[in-house]
């Protein structure tokens, strides 16, 4: 077992609402008086998306968070290692994205060590954040977060781009929406997100909002935001 491995004292005052780490939520949303919001991008990499996400963020000077899947990281090392050298945060997303509040807590366990090694091995650091398939946690999962060290990382704003019928102005309707110290769940193999964000991109800015991933934006709430 990886040993227990406290987090840092500055995250016990991100969580929503003020609840400290002992409520085992996820972080939502965080406070913080910068123009700050954090685009994340799950269940990558995606062999066709990941290399055009690449381009456009390069193209725009943004850093965003991938919370990448762990067998997808066996198959594609090389854009992780692209991803993390063009300045982008990875994030651990299971290794084979299941429902891990129905799994064991061996299973739990060997799903996300398993991903933090695989990422480590594409590009030479384990992740320091996590999000939940689903966004669906248990008592094991938190048993896990807390041997890892790794705080879970949920959403203020779903624009929902997993369905099937959603549209691109659907998809850019709701991430425009977000305010300063929001994360935005979109997903990396969604063709129409792609799409959706060179809007999604302006209008934030339109808005006065920088792009920063999530650790920065973490790091943003430390000494009250300023």
């Amino acid at each position: 077992m990886t040993p227990l491995r406290l987090l840092p004292f500055a995250l016990l005052a991100l969580m929503p609402f003020g609840t400290m780490l002992s409520a085992q939520a996820p972080i939502h949303t965080v406070k913080t008086r910068q123009p700050l919001v954090a685009l994340t991008f799950d269940d990558g990499p995606h062999a066709n998306n990941t290399p055009r996400l690449i381009e456009l963020f390069a193209r725009e000077k943004i850093q965003v968070t991938f919370f990448e899947i762990g067998k997808h990281v066996a198959r594609h090392p090389e854009l992780v290692r692209a991803l993390a050298e063009a300045g982008h945060e990875i994030g651990n997303h299971s290794k084979t994205h299941p429902r891990l509040g129905d799994m064991t807590l061996e299973e739990v366990r060997a799903e996300l060590i398993e991903t933090q090694a695989a990422i480590r091995e594409a590009t030479g650091h384990e992740p320091k954040i996590f999000r939940a398939p689903f966004l669906n946690h248990g008592p094991q999962v938190w048993t896990v977060l807390g041997e890892l060290g790794l705080p879970s990382i949920g959403t203020r704003l779903s624009t929902n781009d997993w369905a099937t019928d959603v549209t691109v102005e659907q998809i850019v309707e709701r991430s425009s929406r977000a305010e300063a110290g929001d994360i935005i769940l979109l997903h990396t193999w969604q063709n129409k997100t792609v799409e959706a964000l060179p809007e999604i991109i302006r209008n934030l800015r339109a808005k006065g909002l920088r792009f920063v991933t999530v650790s920065e934006l973490l790091e943003s709430a430390k000494n009250g935001g300023d």
